[in-house]
């Protein structure tokens, strides 16, 4: 554990006791039996520590931070007099023990051939079905005499190596977020650095619960107990149902049995990914498929935690993030305790909130990613994402994190034509009456929930957009909050009070508060009796985030102000990206010439930023059946580029 020299060997130091305090925590868990940290005889040959495991029988552990400035580890590297890694881990295999390989750079070639070797039956199938052309040079060098000295001896060596390539900064939100769960009496950050301690000072000590335990009190620790606490429990619970609460009010009724919650269901339960991400176009129903599957794995005693992103501000780490829900602590840490040893799950809602593509909150995304780390301390533990097709295609954060996490994905389709036919049935309405325009509408979920706002009036199909159905329900609503109190609440200030504080704050919540001035806080209690809106605490959302893009449009171009001039008045942020998209869409419903005026405009503007023009191209490219005005438009925007 402790060996002189440079910054570079301080730094593999400090990895190394972050390693073996992962462990140590374990061990407080009870998912691992003991751990000797630098342990005597040949058992400490060529490794740290020995680690006892309930599943697996005994594992040595080697940990190197890196190799120099190189980026990987090879098989020669491994075997050079300095590292000498391959010497330890036939002397522990032969012994009948694991042997574990962990840096921050990996042994991608070491990895490989160590996995192929466990998949094949004999070292004849190895060699036949599973030895690449890349490979056979390298188990070439294993077989020589330089390391294992034959084929056999490799192959048989090799079943048992296991290598880890582990990130520092995940390594540590690991450790912090176990200590908050299994750990009292210091934050989790000083706790892990109490842990360590307690490893030095017990070198070649045989350190289970009970050893570990009785220790703790040197450092003003002590051991939590894994019995669920009842407030922790309620506390997830609490939260669980808000989340639940937020998807029922833009739910169908009845709901549309989604086919895609048997696949998700099993991934979940069964699959080999702790992360799952679901992805959709916006209104397709993914908030609903996430619904749907956690009643099935809450019906099998599943632990859920539940949370949307699109709805919360002003957090810039996992610990911030509980409290703004009411957990006191990370939602990880908090699931983790709720849990025990129990299978859990942790569900985060609209990821594309704090996407760069759609830019409403994109400063919340490292924080996001720190839960995906945190939630690997937990085996027991999967996670399931939410996130627009769009954002998880277009934003490399995103797709990166899929990448790093080993997600599965599955996609939300449309509904077919069977479900929108139930569905419209189900209003009191002849779904043989739905031209193939609007059949093809309300293949998304949300088309179907604004539909049956005004199902029951004379002129409900008359619809040809999105746009038309929004302003159907705007309409409806507003009767029925008129049709609530008497004098009729003020619709459209309410909504112009919140949608333009939450366009100039750039959040898609505001303040209860910036209702005051106008006195309209009852009129916001009655649109919010009718699901308009909704009421979290001291803050106001709108029921589905499109609602809100529509009741801003539809407000903004009333000021009869250019695209341009708006969007020169600010920073261009990437909040904007959306509202540009849905004022251009209901401007080309409405005002068909100004669309095209609007769009020349920004485009052939030297000051308007890059990511704006890429947003208007996309609704220009997006469009079924572009005008000629639009062409010819376009054309003169291909003359002036050339």
């Amino acid at each position: 554990m402790s060996r002189p020299g440079g910054e570079a060997d301080k730094l593999g130091n400090i990895f190394e006791e972050a390693w073996t305090v992962f462990h140590l925590l374990r061990v407080l868990a009870g998912r691992d039996i003991a751990i000797t940290v630098e342990d005597v005889g040949e058992r400490g040959t060529g490794s740290e520590f020995t680690l006892e495991t309930r599943q697996h029988g005994e594992e040595a552990h080697q940990v190197k931070r890196k190799d120099g400035t190189k980026n990987g580890w090879t098989p020669r590297r491994l075997n050079n007099e300095e590292v000498q890694v391959l010497q330890g881990a036939r002397h522990h295999v032969e012994h009948g023990r694991r042997f574990h390989f962990v840096s921050t750079i990996p042994a991608p070639k070491m990895d490989a051939l160590a996995s192929y070797a466990r998949r094949s039956a004999n070292l004849q199938s190895f060699k036949t079905d599973w030895l690449t052309k890349e490979l056979e040079p390298e188990f070439t060098y294993l077989s020589s005499n330089e390391v294992y000295g034959s084929q056999a001896v490799a192959w048989q060596i090799l079943r048992g190596i296991w290598t880890h390539c582990q990130d520092e900064d995940g390594l540590d939100r690991m450790n912090e977020v176990l200590a908050d769960v299994y750990l009292d009496g210091a934050p989790p950050a000083a706790a892990t650095l109490s842990l360590g301690r307690l490893a030095h000072r017990n070198l070649g000590v045989r350190l289970d619960v009970a050893a570990i335990e009785e220790r703790l009190s040197e450092y003003e620790l002590r051991r939590l107990q894994p019995s669920v606490s009842a407030t922790v429990k309620q506390s997830v619970a609490t939260t669980l149902a808000s989340w639940k609460a937020s998807i029922e009010r833009a739910l169908l009724h009845p709901a549309i049995p989604r086919v895609e919650v048997a696949e998700l269901v099993d991934a979940v339960r069964s699959g080999p990914r702790q992360v799952t991400m679901v992805v959709g176009a916006a209104g397709t129903g993914k908030s609903a498929v996430l619904y749907q599957s956690v009643q099935e794995l809450e019906r099998e005693h599943w632990q859920v935690l539940g949370l949307r992103l699109d709805r919360l501000t002003g957090f810039s780490s996992t610990t911030q993030l509980g409290e703004h829900i009411g957990l006191g602590r990370s939602p990880v840490a908090a699931l983790a305790a709720a849990a025990g040893q129990n299978p859990c799950l942790l569900v985060v809602d609209q990821l594309d909130a704090v996407s760069l593509a759609s830019g409403r909150m994109p400063q919340g995304f490292d924080t996001v990613a720190d839960l995906f780390q945190e939630a690997a301390a937990f085996p027991q533990m999967r996670v399931l994402l939410a996130c627009r097709t769009f954002d998880a295609d277009n934003d490399d954060r995103i797709r990166r994190l899929v990448v790093e996490e080993q997600a599965s994905r599955m996609d939300v389709r449309l509904l077919a034509d069977e479900q929108v036919n139930a569905a419209v049935q189900a209003m009191g309405i002849n779904a043989a009456l739905l031209s193939p325009r609007q059949r093809s509408l309300l293949a998304l979920p949300l088309n179907l929930v604004l539909l049956s706002a005004i199902a029951d009036q004379p002129n409900a199909l008359s619809f040809t957009s999105t746009n038309g159905l929004l302003a159907g329900y705007w309409e409806r609503k507003r009767r029925d909050c008129a049709s609530r109190r008497q004098p009729a609440p003020r619709f459209a200030a309410v909504i112009g009070a919140l949608a333009n504080t939450m366009s100039e704050r750039q959040q898609l919540t505001a303040r209860a508060s910036v209702l005051d001035a106008a006195d309209l806080a009852g009129d916001a209690e009655v649109l919010a009796s009718e699901h308009v809106l909704v009421r979290d605490g001291e803050r106001y959302a709108f029921f589905h985030e499109a609602f809100f893009d529509y009741a801003f449009a539809r407000l903004w171009v009333e000021r009869d102000q250019p695209l341009v001039d708006f969007l020169l008045a600010d920073d261009q942020e990437l909040f904007r990206r959306a509202q540009v998209r849905q004022i251009l869409m209901y401007i080309r419903d409405d005002e068909p010439n100004r669309f095209v005026r609007e769009v020349e405009a920004v485009l052939a503007h030297p000051d308007i930023r890059f990511h704006i023009k890429a947003a208007v191209l996309a609704v220009v490219r997006a469009l079924a059946d572009p005008s000629t005005a639009e062409w010819q438009m376009m054309e003169r925007m291909v003359k002036h580029d050339a």
